[in-house]
């Protein structure tokens, strides 16, 4: 939907003759950085980070590191059927962004150019951070830890948040099944036998 939207809107910005159309096509990425970015980088988690600790520790050996990384991600890892779309939604805006400020810039409108910029950064930020445990989870050089041991740290810090992060909401179904869906993976059961105090994860019936 995000795609058609902005699509129309850069069509309409250089095919009207209408004195503000050239600016049509920014409107959405503009609403998308004032809406939905601050959200995701901010990191404001829905419950105090104490709290977070407090529950994970009951189960947790390392729970102040997942806090810290849960409450970095908090968006990314409440919401795991539609984090994958914020993504591209913030990618294909901040394309955009990039391309109208570049086109803004060319025709000597310096102020719109440099604002249009600065969106397309700020949903750049937002497209590296609003799936990142999924993504860091299902990316190969980070499991393998080919480019550092601090790529392979973060994978397991981003396997174990995502299991985590369902007991924070026992009765949450999607978290629970995204949950289980990791603590199948090898690699993670070791890591669950390693910090988790019962050494597992009871699935869902």
């Amino acid at each position: 939907m995000i795609f058609i939207i902005n699509a129309v809107a850069l069509y309409a910005s250089f095919s009207l003759n209408q004195m503000l159309a050239v600016y049509w096509g920014a409107v959405l990425p503009v609403f998308y950085a004032i809406a939905v970015a601050p959200h995701v980088l901010i990191g404001r988690p829905d419950m105090p980070p104490a709290t977070i600790t407090r529950i994970l520790a009951e189960k947790w050996d390392n729970a102040d590191d997942l806090t810290a990384y849960i409450v970095k991600y908090w968006m990314a890892l409440a919401y795991p059927t539609t984090s994958w779309k914020k993504q591209l939604n913030s990618v294909i805006l901040y394309l955009t962004s990039f391309f109208l400020g570049f086109v803004y810039l060319l025709r000597e409108m310096f102020a719109a150019g440099l604002f249009l910029c600065v969106v397309g950064y700020v949903l750049y930020q937002m497209s590296l951070r609003v799936d990142r445990p999924r993504s860091v989870y299902a990316n190969s050089d980070f499991r393998d830890g080919s480019d550092s041991e601090f790529a392979r740290k973060e994978w397991e810090l981003a396997a174990m948040s995502i299991v985590a992060f369902s007991d924070l909401y026992p009765d949450d179904r999607p978290l629970k099944e995204s949950a289980n869906k990791i603590s199948e993976d090898s690699d993670v059961q070791l890591l669950l036998a390693k910090y988790r105090h019962d050494h597992g994860f009871g699935c869902v019936a």
